[in-house]
């Protein structure tokens, strides 16, 4: 008769695959730094201008954001950026 080594905690299959799925995702957005940022309202990301939809309190240059929704070209009607620093989200409408 053959044991069978069980671990400690006992880890859903889907779990670990829910895991993975969003822990890759995370790792594989592309990151953008503020290039400007004037009156918590204006921001020069990627080279593209972005205009808050009502303010995006505190964020500088040099922070890290993640484009949620739309793109990092501008090619888009509004935006969801999240700052990776401050983690927190803020709206914009792309220019």
């Amino acid at each position: 008769m053959r044991c069978r080594l069980r671990a400690p905690y006992a880890i859903s299959t889907t779990a670990l695959f829910l895991f993975a799925v969003f822990a890759d995702a995370a790792q594989c957005a592309d990151a953008y730094e503020i290039e400007y940022a004037i009156d918590d309202e204006y921001f020069i990301v990627n080279g593209e201008k972005f205009q808050a939809q009502t303010y995006c309190l505190g964020w500088e240059e040099g922070e890290r954001v993640v484009f949620v929704e739309g793109s990092p070209l501008g090619v888009c009607v509004s935006a969801e950026l999240f700052n990776i620093d401050r983690k927190e989200s803020c709206f914009v409408w792309c220019e």
